[in-house]
């Protein structure tokens, strides 16, 4: 028998991957552990062959998400800032705060793109001024927008 295998990880181990690595092994380990409790699987030819492919697709999925988030931070990077109107006291303090969905609209409006409100990072807003919006589309691409609160006169 071969001293050392090929298995595909099923499972995140600290010492050998994460899920989805191909990695050698000893065949005691593998045959005694790794297979029968499920952590991972032989790595024939069609397994290879077929994680590859799914590489392959995952590859092209994540190429096009990249590409619309570019064209995103292009348009949120034409924006200069956002401008939003509120009812303040005597201190210039506004009544209750700025929401993630007020800017999240209108961005919308601006731009004519939905975004998540997850991707928005935004400091709470008490009183009025210029603040600085970040919006975190992947792991690279950040922008960062100025939200200016103005108050609106009743």
């Amino acid at each position: 028998m071969k001293k050392k295998i090929t298995v595909i990880l099923k499972k995140n181990l600290v010492n050998l991957g994460s899920v989805g690595n191909i990695v050698k092994v000893s065949s005691g380990y593998a045959f005694n552990y790794l297979i029968p409790y499920n952590f991972a699987y032989l790595a024939t030819t069609g397994r290879l062959k077929h994680y590859k492919m799914f590489l392959n697709i995952k590859q092209q999925k994540l190429n096009e998400i990249k590409g619309k988030f570019q064209i995103l931070a292009q348009k949120l990077n034409q924006i200069a800032k956002i401008s939003v109107k509120k009812k303040v006291g005597n201190t210039n303090q506004i009544f209750g705060s700025i929401s993630d969905k007020e800017i999240i609209s209108n961005i919308l409006y601006l731009t004519g793109e939905k975004l998540d409100k997850k991707n928005l990072y935004m400091p709470t807003i008490k009183k009025i001024g210029v603040y600085n919006l970040d919006i975190i589309l992947m792991n690279q691409m950040r922008v960062s927008l100025k939200l200016q609160v103005f108050p609106a006169f009743i």
